[in-house]
């Protein structure tokens, strides 16, 4: 009998009571991985981009500004959409969308065609997260949700790993545009899966949609990613950086007060009244600054100064990913039986002093050391990311799941970009900063000058050319080593600050709770407490 037809079980509180629920687990785990790994594959894909279409960094850039700046448009649509339409529905039809725009990504002839197509894709897949995850906790009780999630963020964990190991290898041995057509035959599985295997809730007809929430939000959004996305490369005092940095607060503000005073919001901001769903939410986001901006970090230290390539990079991630894998599920059945404080604080611990470690790179760092401690990252990010997301979740009543999942989906794309653009802010004030702290002492009196003076003087090539030309060569030699050791410096405060980063999410989370946990009987959390 197939899935559409076989009985489901639920119990009297309307969750699934059989195995079902696991099959929608793996739906939904299919979907995810796939936007996810879409993200970290076309990353690695700019440099062939820009050489195909003859683009400059600034162009080529906009195949992925686009893409978020069309999840930041339509990430809060999430709940109206889901509770008016059906999440069953509206997910087949992102699925949908993002498979038949990948297929278009794939031909594109111009670089103007495939950001328009970029765009399509980033409206497609900024609602299979949430969406996803919505689905997903409909189904499981509160004290399930630990092990559940912690399935779900397997994916999650893998595909920014495996994504640059895989798109390394197409661009290089393939062709580019399969960096897209990858997503199809996924993405007709996934649709094929989601029709027989989800179920529809009951929808909700008479919800209006919130025009001023969702014209502020989008503004809001997409003006504040654009101008954290510009700040490091433009200068954050640039003019145009100013004001979209600008528009965005104002424009989310003002949100924040619409959303407060009209009747059926788009975001339910109400649900910052329970302390519970706060404090968790706010562990989550801390954790997402320091873990997106160390992730930055690293693949740019291992190319640009090891200078590995994008797939040795990958490959050297790969053993963080897995053991994310293998701790993900093992937390969530821990947070499930004794609450999230358990897993939290030593999970978020791990994440700053692994951080912490990697505040002593040098070009000296063996790739040993470094997957070691990439393996205790990663036992960190297992143990905290998705127990916190399930303490905020736990949080929230049933009803409002669909508008807590947008909720919590569109900070974290927002505290992702932020953490990525304060990390590369910090790394190249910090590169000015140790590059002339270093020059002042190379001098002619200097140990190692002198010492890197003798070593050129010995070389071959060298001891024929005049004096003059000796001389400006040394001195390019000196700038060289003096450039490389303050960019190795700079690397090391930056992964000290992203550590320190760390520290408040530790003391936040000893004040998690797990609302509706089975201590409590599996009862349903109120909105405010």
């Amino acid at each position: 009998m197939s899935a559409t037809t076989t009985p489901r079980i639920r119990d009297a509180a309307g969750y699934a009571a059989d195995s079902h629920k696991w099959w929608v687990l793996g739906v939904i785990v299919m979907g995810s991985f796939m936007s996810i790994l879409d993200s970290t594959v076309v990353n690695i894909a700019l440099p062939k981009l820009m050489s195909v279409f003859s683009a400059d960094v600034h162009g080529a850039q906009w195949v992925l500004t686009s893409y978020l700046l069309a999840l930041a448009i339509v990430i809060p649509l999430t709940g109206y959409l889901d509770e008016t339409f059906g999440g069953k529905r509206i997910y087949m039809i992102t699925l949908g969308l993002f498979t038949i725009a990948s297929a278009l990504c794939g031909l594109s002839w111009s670089l103007t065609v495939l950001i328009v197509f970029r765009i399509i894709q980033g409206l497609g897949g900024g609602l299979i997260q949430p969406l996803g995850m919505s689905l997903l906790l409909r189904e499981f009780r509160p004290e399930e949700r630990g092990t559940a999630l912690g399935f779900y963020g397997i994916p999650i964990m893998l595909a920014p790993a495996i994504g640059p190991t895989v798109g390394g290898y197409l661009v290089e041995y393939v062709d580019w545009r399969f960096i897209f057509y990858i997503n199809v035959p996924i993405g007709i599985l996934a649709v094929i899966a989601a029709s027989r295997i989800l179920h529809e809730a009951p929808l909700h007809r008479d919800k209006k949609l919130d025009g001023w929430g969702i014209a502020l939000v989008a503004i809001g959004s997409a003006s504040l990613l654009l101008g954290i996305d510009n700040g490091p490369t433009d200068g954050w005092g640039s003019t145009w950086v100013v004001l979209e940095l600008a528009l965005g607060i104002i424009c989310l503000v003002a949100f924040i007060v619409v959303e407060l005073t009209v009747k059926q919001p788009l975001l339910e901001l109400r649900l910052f009244r329970s302390l519970s769903f706060t404090t968790a939410l706010f562990v989550t986001l801390i954790v997402q600054v320091a873990l997106f901006g160390a992730t930055f970090l690293l693949p740019l230290f291992l190319q640009d100064l090891r200078g590995l390539g994008a797939m040795e990079t990958g490959l050297l991630l790969v053993p963080q990913a897995l053991t994310v894998a293998v701790i993900m599920p093992i937390s969530g059945r821990i947070f499930d039986r004794f609450g999230p404080r358990i897993v939290l604080i030593p999970g978020i611990a791990l994440l700053a002093l692994s951080t912490y470690r990697f505040g002593n790179l040098s070009l000296e760092t063996t790739n040993l050391q470094i997957i070691s401690n990439l393996m205790l990252r990663g036992m960190g990010m297992g143990l905290a990311m998705m127990p916190a997301t399930t303490a905020a979740m736990n949080a929230v009543p049933r009803q409002s799941i669909p508008r807590a999942t947008a909720l919590t989906n569109a900070l974290q794309r927002i505290s992702g970009s932020f953490g990525t653009a304060v990390m590369s802010t910090i790394l190249t004030s910090r590169q000015t900063y140790q590059f002339a702290t270093l020059a002042q002492t190379q001098t002619p009196f200097n140990f190692g000058v002198k010492t890197m003076l003798a070593k050129a003087q010995a070389l071959p090539a060298l001891n024929y050319l005049p004096p003059p030309y000796f001389h400006q060569i040394s001195v390019l030699i000196l700038y060289q080593e003096v450039a490389t050791e303050a960019a190795v410096r700079s690397f090391d405060d930056t992964f000290l600050v992203a550590s320190v980063i760390c520290l408040p999410a530790i003391v936040a989370a000893l004040f998690v709770r797990n609302v509706g946990s089975r201590r409590r009987g599996g009862s349903e959390p109120v909105l405010a407490e």
